[in-house]
């Protein structure tokens, strides 16, 4: 947000901010240009179907002051920002009315026109639970007339933040954000009111797309049931142009998907003993409590709890704008006191992690440890690791003399048996078609995963080399790169019958071993194509994950050499089903840090997988040694940036190689090794670890460690000598 603020109003947001009240009159105003309607409300028991006419509840209906844009615009004054409405006035009675209603909220109307049509009408059918469907009569509000964004600049002027809705012609919203784009302005669309696609050259102007879960659904074309499934669609509309997508979610809360490819997390509040009444404008009050946040210089997770707050209230009364509240009672939901911060000795109902520390959420929701500056803050994690873990299946042929009889055979089944027995694994990951060849059938793998308990992860390509030797994806010929697509396509038919989120591709063979034997760009080019031809063929549900490597005896030099290409190959395939499998081994033979690669994936969005080893990185020697067994504290790290980036869906799988060791204690092993290391990270991201990355403080850093290890030992040994649990 800081590159639309002088810095002289950053200071000034901040002291306001941080220092006292935050009064309205000392910021940039909110600029609203949209719709005003007279919402007519008839309270009815059901809506009626086709054909069919119902009597309503009340005998009587109620008139109210609506419209998309007016609900804001007077939203955004309830809760204290200067608001200025530009919309039309119609040529009937209403048109008095309205606007002496809005004067009385304190809305600036002095940018209104009048308009040769009546005034806009909302019908609005009120059902008992309080869901209310609408019919919108644009009525004056379609009779805007046509200007050039130069002509509207004097509109934007001094505003903090444009509010934009779809309930005026879209030639409206194009010229006014454009003024807003060339002045600097951050500009919010309410994507509501318009059920068709946004324009790019709209798109591009917006710095927050916000639409509910049904409006992210029709505009993407994609499910929206679930919270992976949101964030696959609104990582779409970002594919698309869009820079933060905010997706509100009724009883879901709210999510925000930044232009970094971060997502911020809000519940929904309500206040105590609080029922929905009548859900209209509650979504209008939401988005003008996160735009008066915002102009107010708030963090980002403040400017959300601060929104679902006003957004909570406003669906316990009737109404449009008589269901708008009030800035002191949005605080005192949200838990914030007057300064904008929350209350002492208060989280406003949040989680007890928010909580712990007593005070404000910060950025990214939650309270800096003593000492800490605000910026430092994340969500204090679960000490728990919430994910399930893998382990390779091939690793089961090792030390078969240790196997038992119940293990079965040295085969597909067997090591599916064989894995059965490692406490904490849930998952099997396959290799397609080495594993899948041998079971024939989903239907069988089904059966074996069953009988041992298990379920699918993964399936995971592995190209044969007689037929893929001089690449896959990459190869010169097109016929052989349609038969690996078809592989890979086939793979994901085996993952969606398995019930498997992901198809991970682990290109051994795109790559070339010696100079001037490969084109460059050539090979790029068909490599994306490849994968969105993949991607498409995939059934829905199914992810598509590159795991690179940097190099392999295949081949010496990878078409996709790194973290970072791989993510700008991820950009240039523009499918929200796309996305990174990241190998710890591998990211080493890459010279990464495996901590740094993670982080920018998740960063991204695109962090769909995590294979776990370690390695001493010789040349010519990979490892696949036991997770944390030579750079733990690499390893440590790694652990406290899944905690940060908190990417969804992802399943951990221990890529190691037991020749000599009993392959099922070393998955126990790996399995310990991350709990025990998830619940360190946590422990020291309660400490206030992260707010060293701040300053760049190496030495407090390693001091925080040493603190907390020598802690560790001293807890470690009771009266009876024995070690303190779960310590890494």
């Amino acid at each position: 947000m800081g590159r639309f603020w002088p810095a002289a109003l950053l200071a000034l947001a901040a002291c306001l901010l941080y220092c006292g009240s935050v009064h309205a009159a000392a910021l940039p105003s909110i600029l609203v240009v949209g719709s005003l309607n007279v919402d007519i409300i008839v309270p009815v028991h059901r809506l009626p179907e086709r054909g069919e006419t119902i009597t309503a509840r009340d005998p009587s209906n109620s008139i109210a002051v609506g419209g998309k844009g007016a609900n804001q615009a007077v939203a955004a004054a309830r809760l204290g920002a200067a608001a200025r409405f530009v919309g039309r006035f119609g040529n009937d009675s209403y048109a008095t009315w309205l606007e002496q209603a809005l004067k009385a909220e304190g809305v600036d109307v002095s940018g209104c026109g009048r308009a040769s049509l009546p005034s806009g009408q909302g019908l609005v059918l009120l059902e008992a639970d309080g869901h209310a469907t609408s019919v919108v009569v644009g009525g004056a509000n379609t009779d805007f007339p046509k200007a050039s964004p130069a002509a509207l600049g004097h509109l934007v002027k001094g505003a903090g933040a444009l509010m934009l809705q779809r309930e005026v012609p879209e030639h409206v919203n194009e010229a006014v954000a454009a003024a807003a784009a060339a002045a600097g302005v951050p500009v919010l669309l309410d994507v509501g009111g318009e059920d068709r696609l946004i324009a790019p050259s709209l798109l591009r102007l917006l710095d927050y797309v916000c639409p509910n879960e049904s409006e992210l659904a029709r505009l993407t074309q994609l499910p929206t049931d679930t919270e992976e499934q949101v964030l696959l669609a609104a990582g779409s509309l970002r594919a698309r142009g869009a820079r933060n997508v905010l997706v509100t979610l009724g009883s879901r809360g709210a999510l925000l998907l930044r232009e970094d490819g971060a997502v911020l997390r809000q519940e929904a509040l309500t206040p105590p003993g609080g029922v929905v009444a009548d859900t209209t404008a509650a979504g209008d009050a939401f988005r003008a409590g996160f735009a008066v946040a915002l102009v107010e210089g708030r963090p980002l997770q403040h400017c959300l709890r601060f929104a679902a707050a006003a957004g909570g209230l406003a669906v316990t009364r009737l109404g449009a704008v008589p269901s708008l509240p009030r800035r002191r009672e949005t605080e005192q939901l949200a838990g914030f006191a007057g300064s904008g911060r929350p209350s002492s000795g208060t989280c406003g109902g949040g989680s007890a992690a928010e909580c712990s520390a007593g005070g404000a959420p910060s950025e990214e929701g939650t309270q800096p440890a003593a000492g800490a500056g605000a910026s430092a803050a994340l969500p204090l994690p679960p000490l728990e690791c919430p994910y399930q873990f893998a382990s390779r299946l091939n690793s089961m042929r090792a030390r078969r003399d240790l196997a038992g009889r119940q293990d079965g055979g040295d085969d597909v089944a067997g090591w599916i048996k064989r894995q059965s027995r490692i406490q904490g694994l849930s998952l099997v990951d396959f290799n397609h078609p080495q594993h899948t060849a041998v079971l024939k059938t989903p239907k069988k793998a089904r059966a074996l995963l069953e009988s041992a308990g298990l379920a699918a992860g993964a399936i995971c390509i592995r190209f044969p080399e007689k037929q893929f030797a001089l690449g896959a994806f990459s190869h010169p010929e097109a016929a052989v790169r349609q038969q690996a697509v078809a592989l890979a396509a086939d793979g994901c038919r085996w993952a969606a019958e398995l019930g498997a989120r992901d198809l991970v591709v682990w290109p051994q063979f795109d790559g070339y071993d010696y100079n001037f034997q490969a084109d460059y760009p050539a090979a790029w080019r068909r490599t994306v194509e490849a994968y969105r031809q993949l991607v498409d063929s995939c059934p829905p549900g199914v992810r598509v994950s590159l795991e690179y490597k940097p190099t392999d005896e295949a081949t010496r030099w990878a078409i996709v050499p790194s973290t970072g290409a791989a993510l700008l190959l991820a950009w240039e395939v523009v499918r929200p089903a796309f996305g990174l499998t990241l190998d710890l081994g591998h990211l080493l033979m890459a010279g990464e840090n495996p901590a740094q690669g993670a982080a920018l994936a998740g960063a991204a969005g695109k962090l769909f997988g995590l294979q776990l080893n370690d390695a001493h990185v010789k040349l010519g020697a990979e490892d696949g040694l036991a997770f944390a067994s030579v750079n733990p504290t690499a390893a440590l790290e790694l652990m406290r940036w899944l905690q940060r980036s908190r990417p969804q869906g992802l399943h951990l799988y221990f890529d190691t190689f037991p020749r000599k060791e009993d392959p099922v204690r070393e998955a126990e092993y790996n399995i310990r090794r991350v709990k025990a290391l998830w619940a360190r990270a946590a422990r020291l991201a309660a400490a206030g670890i992260d707010r060293f990355a701040d300053s760049h403080d190496a030495l407090g850093a390693l001091e925080m460690l040493e603190a907390e290890e020598g802690a560790a030992g001293a807890a470690g040994t009771g009266a009876a000598g024995a070690p303190a649990a779960a310590t890494a």
